[in-house]
């Protein structure tokens, strides 16, 4: 194959994994609705894979290894604070790019939330099917740019 025809071929594009980690399974269930909606009217193209607790969710990072993570801040086992540092410091490092979104109903929670290294901060009270598409959807445009980004140094 000529070099030309190599850049010609685009890699393999995988399809994006979102992991939604919260004990409240109505809330659990209501992202499901939505991203099951989302796919089927073709806004949105992913993998979801869901865990209950922080370490449900730890276990789910290295095996699934997803490029968004929205996760609760108040559960059991591990909360969600454990679960960023986990995922921002001691993963593994064959991919190293990803995004972390707190979900809580607690506001007070975001600037610890920031502070701590999250990228994003959803009140659970406010979460909105196109809202939550749209940034979906810019969140994955952030996750590909860092790793289009990394291949040029």
């Amino acid at each position: 194959m000529s070099q030309a025809e190599e850049k010609k071929e685009k890699p393999v594009q995988k399809v994006p994994k979102i992991l939604i980690v919260d004990d409240n399974q109505p809330t659990l269930n209501l992202m499901k609705k939505y991203f099951a909606k989302a796919q089927q009217r073709k806004d949105l193209n992913c993998e979801i894979i869901e865990a209950h607790d922080g370490d449900e969710a730890i276990q789910m990072i290295n095996v699934a290894q997803p490029n968004i993570i929205m996760c609760d801040i108040d559960m059991p086992k591990k909360n969600g604070f454990e679960v960023l540092d986990y995922f921002k410091n001691e993963r593994e490092a064959s991919d190293p790019y990803g995004f972390f979104v707190f979900l809580s109903a607690a506001p007070e929670q975001r600037k610890k939330a920031f502070m701590d290294g999250a990228d994003a901060f959803v009140s659970k009270n406010e979460i909105n099917y196109y809202i939550l598409t749209l940034q979906l959807k810019a969140w994955l445009r952030l996750v590909y740019l860092q790793r289009d980004r990394s291949n040029f140094f």
